[in-house]
């Protein structure tokens, strides 16, 4: 299937065109409602989901001089069609199992179906391809250090991530798991873009590590005491505070697009990649650490006109936020 005719269909065109496309390899396939699943003669269960965040049809699609990026102005959805035109490439000459989700974007619908239903495939590890760049190897709280050993062993780097539908399948079915790297970058966002030559680089090495043998690896939870480290007791209680239901928080937050940049205390910056704003415009800081996000005091942004930049709720994401100093007391036990 053309990527350029994938990014252009709604979920529903998709799952039916995946499904016909599975047929057409021989693959016996079961469609379910939220998702669809293929099984293979390989011990490698290969995930990624249907849905986008983007709410229109794409109807415009620009590539960079060289060919090698593309996007949208509708947004281009390469999470997850990268992740999905990816798998579809790799099980050409690799007949993996397969399971394609849908409405991963609002709450991994599909994956909660699929672990309840009676399909329990006989396999090593799982692989979903939903993550942006081309280097990234997320485990969430599947803790086996021999898998993640093997897994990087292939190029990838291990990296942290918050949630995907790996999460509710792999503790459901027992069997070590991972979220690669997809190829898309700025997701969430209308100024998404997809990356065809990591594209490229992730599909090859996808289909090495699903051709070499491997043992099964069975899920083993992280607890976060190993997450953090020495520091762990210290962030548990920590951790816990921020828990407590009347003092969690989250909030509707837009990430910056290239063209905008930040007044901080005056000074002009443009690198706004890890900076959000919300529906009154106050600006917040994304922590990777701590996947969560605070306000950043005395900031404004603008976009490149020189114009405070407009908060739109079809490009915003639901963000953790954290006090400023719960944040810097977690940093500094972190560091």
């Amino acid at each position: 299937m053309d990527f350029e005719i994938m990014v252009r269909m709604t979920q529903k065109e998709l799952k039916s065109a995946v499904a016909e496309e599975l047929k057409e390899m021989g693959y016996p396939i079961k469609i379910a409602d939220g998702y669809l699943y293929a099984q293979g003669d390989i011990p490698v269960l290969l995930v990624a989901h249907l849905d986008t965040v983007h709410r229109e049809r794409v109807r415009e699609i620009f590539y960079s001089k060289d060919g090698t990026r593309l996007m949208s102005p509708e947004g281009i959805g390469g999470d997850d069609r990268c992740g999905v035109y990816i798998i579809l490439q790799v099980i050409q000459n690799t007949r993996c199992h397969v399971l394609f989700c849908e409405d991963e974007e609002t709450g991994a619908i599909g994956a909660r179906e699929f672990a309840k239903s009676k399909i329990k495939p006989k396999v090593n590890y799982i692989i979903e391809v939903d993550r942006r760049g081309a280097d990234d190897a997320v485990f969430y709280n599947c803790d086996n250090p021999e898998f993640a050993e093997f897994v990087c062993g292939f190029g990838f780097i291990e990296a942290r991530g918050s949630f995907s539908d790996i999460s509710v399948i792999a503790p459901r079915l027992g069997i070590a798991a991972v979220n690669l790297s997809a190829g898309y970058h700025n997701e969430h966002s209308k100024s998404e873009y997809v990356d065809l030559t990591e594209m490229a680089t992730v599909m090859e090495r996808l289909s090495r590590i699903v051709e070499t043998p491997s043992k099964k690896y069975k899920y083993l939870e992280r607890t976060q005491l190993s997450f953090y480290g020495s520091y762990g007791q210290q962030v548990l209680d920590l951790w816990g505070y921020m828990n407590e239901p009347h003092k969690e928080k989250s909030e509707l937050l837009m990430p910056l697009p290239d063209s905008a940049y930040l007044l901080i205390d005056g000074h002009q910056v443009e690198n706004c990649g890890d900076y959000f704003i919300n529906a009154r415009n106050n600006v917040y800081d994304y922590i990777h650490h701590l996947d969560a996000a605070v306000k950043s005091e005395n900031t404004t942004v603008h976009s490149q006109s020189g114009t405070p930049l407009r908060f739109s709720k079809d490009e915003a994401i639901r963000v953790r936020i954290l006090p400023v100093e719960i944040a810097l007391e977690m940093l500094g036990y972190l560091s």
